[in-house]
């Protein structure tokens, strides 16, 4: 709740709301179900002998503790893989139509989503921002609304009135009435006749002039008769005079400047106090590269320190999401361990519910480095959850050990509870990791990876370390 991450804010109020009524409801209509529908006793005979893997913890304690201690600092050096995607692209499912779309559009480089936009004073200021912008090394190309006025205008303009002294002429002719059917006959047959030659004189031609010459025929098998003629010109020559209208339109340009641009272009780009936008493109592609995001965005501040944009909000919110994630393990790990030091009333106690649970958490994101499972604004929520999701199942082991004799917190019905709890959570967990959306699919995966961790160092760490490190019973406990 106290984060600043509104969607773990918002998690915390409906998850925190619903334990409390889960926690009312087990206090309450549990033993009201329990006393209208009792439970049949059962007589079991004494288990004469434990579990081997209660067993094998008993026997070699030392051993297991060693091993779980060398396998943490393997596990320490792996954990320097994992990386956190600050992409939120990487939590939508590639296959829809959507997404599919925008990547393609990503993949025109005039398209590139991850442009920097800075806002200034007017448009004079972005021209000289944006020619320092395009020194950075990072930076590949820098556009603001001067960039649509054409350059050169005066060379350019003076050889088009060049070429329109020698078309413009040609392009204004008034034509005469349309040839009849005799004459396009007529012309049909020389060019056959020019294809035919065409045909005979090069060898390099003659499979573009077949192909032209069966193209002909098969117009005239499609629309037999005269109108074969009708379409054939249609085919041909219905765009032309579209084209030679641009191109005696194009013979009359002239100077072009930031008033002729089309108003949705300068609404774009200028806004109506005169404050310009100043746009950056990526040299490198930076889609699923946070190093590269993280870069550019730093390259882009040195000299725009107010830039904005897809880059800067993917990287300030990744950043925001992570310290939101890393402030509400540490305050669950500090109401966790004041619970632990109320309910047990024992520091050696508490200490050992925690090492597993911090031993689980290392192999977690040790995992998530070696298999490439990064983290995303999803499945970050396992790292809290952990904690609060695995205590239990340590205090269920350490206050059955006090009532005992050492390690008898291994054998009996305690296991097996912890066991079944843990499958009932990895039950939900799992059908999570088959959704169809990645970012739910990837915090199912990480939570069924995590639960089972926990649970595997609860059964097996915990109770050697309660053999390595004996402490006292129930009524010897330090108050």
């Amino acid at each position: 709740l106290p984060t600043d991450y509104v969607g773990l804010a918002e998690l915390g109020l409906i998850a925190g709301v619903g334990m409390f009524i889960a926690l009312v409801a087990n206090l309450t209509v549990l033993p009201a179900l329990l006393a209208l529908l009792p439970p049949q006793p059962r007589h079991r005979a004494v288990e004469k002998s434990d579990p081997w893997l209660v067993r094998a913890v008993r026997r070699n304690g030392r051993l297991v503790i060693g091993t779980a201690m060398s396998l943490a600092v393997v596990a320490a050096f792996a954990a320097t893989q994992a990386r956190f995607d600050f992409d939120p692209l990487a939590l939508r499912d590639p296959d829809t139509e959507s997404v599919a779309t925008l990547f393609d559009l990503m993949a025109d480089e005039q398209e590139s989503r991850y442009k920097v936009e800075v806002l200034v004073e007017n448009l004079t200021v972005a021209d000289a921002l944006a020619a320092k912008l395009a020194d950075l090394p990072d930076v590949n190309r820098t556009i603001t609304l001067s960039n649509y006025v054409p350059s050169g205008q005066d060379t350019k303009i003076d050889q088009i009135t060049d070429l329109a002294f020698l078309l413009q002429p040609s392009l204004e002719t008034t034509s005469g009435p349309p040839p009849g059917l005799p004459d396009r006959a007529t012309a049909y047959e020389s060019l056959n006749r020019k294809l035919a030659q065409l045909t005979a004189q090069s060898a390099a031609l003659w499979p573009g002039a077949r192909r032209l010459s069966a193209a002909f025929r098969q117009t005239f098998s499609d629309v037999p008769g005269p109108a074969a003629l009708d379409e054939l010109e249609s085919r041909l020559l219905a765009y032309l005079p579209g084209q030679l209208e641009s191109l005696r339109l194009s013979l009359e340009a002239d100077h072009v400047g930031i008033g002729d641009l089309p108003e949705f272009l300068r609404e774009r780009m200028l806004a109506a106090d005169g404050r310009a936008k100043v746009e950056a493109a990526p040299r490198e592609r930076l889609y699923g590269d946070q190093e590269a995001i993280a870069n550019f965005v730093t390259a882009v501040r040195t000299v725009a320190p107010h830039a904005s944009g897809a880059p800067v909000t993917i990287l300030e919110a990744g950043n925001a999401v992570v310290t939101a994630f890393a402030e509400a393990a540490v305050l669950s790990v500090v109401a966790i361990a004041v619970l632990l030091l109320v309910v047990v009333r024992n520091a050696r106690d508490a200490v050992l519910i925690f090492v597993p649970l911090m031993f689980a958490a290392l192999l977690t994101v040790a995992v998530s480095g070696l298999f490439n499972l990064p983290f995303n604004f999803a499945n970050i929520i396992v790292l809290p959850l952990l904690f609060g999701l695995g205590v239990a199942n340590g205090i269920h082991l350490v206050l059955r050990d006090r009532e005992g004799s050492s390690g008898d917190a291994s054998a009996g019905s305690t296991p097996r509870a912890v066991v079944f709890s843990a499958l009932t959570t990895l039950g939900s967990f799992a059908s999570i990791a088959m959704s169809s959306h990645p970012g739910t699919a990837s915090m199912g995966v990480l939570l069924t990876i995590a639960i089972s961790l926990t649970l595997v160092c609860t059964l097996v760490v915990l109770p050697a370390l309660m053999v390595v490190i004996p402490g006292g019973k129930s009524g010897e406990r330090v108050n």
